[in-house]
């Protein structure tokens, strides 16, 4: 029996992009803020990792709570089959600093991404992204799209600022 369980949801949703692909990922974190760096895992079977590691750049794109369903449908489909974007009707507009990569216009915040390392891996292939553009409005924080596991998502409802 595997010692996996999905105990650490909710995660906060995220769409990888990669040239004119994208997928929705919850499987990332910041691991360092000098210099800017996210570590991302990929399944091993998913067209984005291919497309990964032939163009070594990726944007980490967010979206808020009412985009969330072509967000998630595009996890159901192959960009080996079809163009997402088109198929989804989502507007693409070139990353500022990456050579290859779209991203959705409606995103809130948008990390663009050269892959600076290729980490030991397991059944998903991680990869260290070294963080060369970075932007993002106040929008991004207020109504993100949390995966909660399996079909389940969920946003934000209530917030509170600790004061001392």
């Amino acid at each position: 029996m595997s010692a996996y369980r999905a105990h650490f949801y909710p995660m906060r949703l995220a769409l990888l992009a990669v040239g004119e692909n994208f997928m929705p990922m919850a499987w990332w974190t910041p691991v360092s803020k000098t210099p800017f760096r996210f570590l991302l895992a990929v399944d091993r079977k998913n067209h984005t990792l291919s497309l990964l590691r032939e163009l070594g750049e990726a944007a980490l794109c967010f979206l808020p709570w009412e985009e969330r369903g072509w967000v998630v449908r595009a996890g159901y489909l192959s960009g080996r089959r079809v163009r997402k974007a088109e198929r989804l009707g989502v507007a693409l507009r070139p990353a500022r600093a990456l050579a290859h990569t779209l991203v959705p216009e409606k995103a809130v915040a948008v990390f663009e991404l050269k892959v600076a390392e290729w980490p030991t891996d397991g059944d998903h292939a991680l990869f260290l992204g070294a963080v060369v553009h970075a932007e993002g409005s106040p929008e991004g924080k207020r109504r993100p799209i949390l995966f909660l596991g399996f079909r389940d998502f969920a946003t934000l409802g209530e917030g509170w600022r600790f004061g001392r």
